[in-house]
């Protein structure tokens, strides 16, 4: 089935983009709202993910342009009805796992309600936990429950491939505005749309 193939081959681009990650380099950012520069940063951010030779850097870029005004962060690939986490930065403030830790981590995708939300609405989340689930995962990802947390879709090919949770965990400050990390979240699926059809077109030619 060609759509099954896309797919599979979307997992192996994530895969691949998490691996290429430096996680010796934490954020220098402390968790603050957007400074009034982030529309620049937001321009810089875009830009290189719009460069296919940059298409290595989609992960980090997304998770340390959401660090720069989130506490937590965490990525989490969504593969056979599983989400499994592959990337992080900023979990252990609150006695979360480290990044091989993090991608120990999995549990069905529509376990926790702020997840079932995202994938019915195929928009961002942000809301107190609310069921067995949420409180679940919150506890995969620390020893504290966050009054709020903030969750988001990375769509590509109409499929929902990653999910990026985050919260402000340990301080517990409110989340902020989010509107330009949905933007950098809307062109991480694009790249991994280029990135796939790069790695097709390479197979194709082999």
């Amino acid at each position: 089935d060609v759509e099954d193939e896309y797919v599979e081959s979307l997992h192996d681009v994530l895969l691949a983009v998490a691996g290429r990650r430096d996680t010796s380099k934490s954020s220098s950012y402390p968790a603050h709202s957007l400074s009034p520069a982030s529309l620049s940063r937001l321009k810089e951010v875009s830009a290189r993910m719009r460069d296919s030779a940059s298409k290595g850097e989609v992960l980090p870029q997304v998770l340390q342009f959401a660090s720069e005004s989130l506490s937590r962060v965490a990525m989490f690939m969504i593969r056979d009805d599983t989400a499994q986490g592959i990337a992080q930065v900023g979990l252990p403030k609150a006695g979360g796992p480290d990044e091989q830790g993090l991608r120990e981590v999995t549990l069905p995708h529509r376990e926790p309600a702020w997840f079932r939300r995202v994938f019915d609405t195929r928009g961002p989340v942000r809301a107190a936990p609310s069921d067995d689930g949420d409180q679940r995962l919150a506890v995969l990802l620390g020893n504290a429950i966050p009054e709020e947390a903030y969750v988001a879709p990375i769509e590509s090919g109409e499929h929902v491939v990653a999910l990026l949770y985050a919260d402000n965990l340990p301080g517990g400050e409110p989340i902020g505005d989010t509107s330009a990390l949905e933007v950098v979240l809307h062109e991480a699926g694009l790249a991994l749309d280029r990135a796939w059809l790069e790695r097709a077109l390479e197979e194709a030619e082999a």
